[in-house]
């Protein structure tokens, strides 16, 4: 199982978001998008991704679940 991240749901803020911090491998990260309504969002590296499931442990708006591929 894979990460997969519900946009409605994530407020893509850089500065506090858990999962970018936490993750063991930096398999999450905040990409500037000017087309994503509030600038940016919040991604995750399928390939450096370990499938440990922190980031949804740790997401404190409840945005990543956890998906077979």
């Amino acid at each position: 199982m894979k990460p997969y991240i519900v946009k409605e749901r994530c407020s893509a803020q850089p500065d506090i978001c858990p999962p970018i911090k936490e993750c063991p491998v930096k398999a999450v990260s905040y990409i500037e998008d000017e087309d994503e309504p509030i600038g940016g969002r919040i991604e995750i590296d399928l390939l450096k991704c370990n499938g440990c499931g922190i980031c949804v442990d740790v997401c404190c708006g409840h945005c990543i679940e956890m998906r077979d591929e």
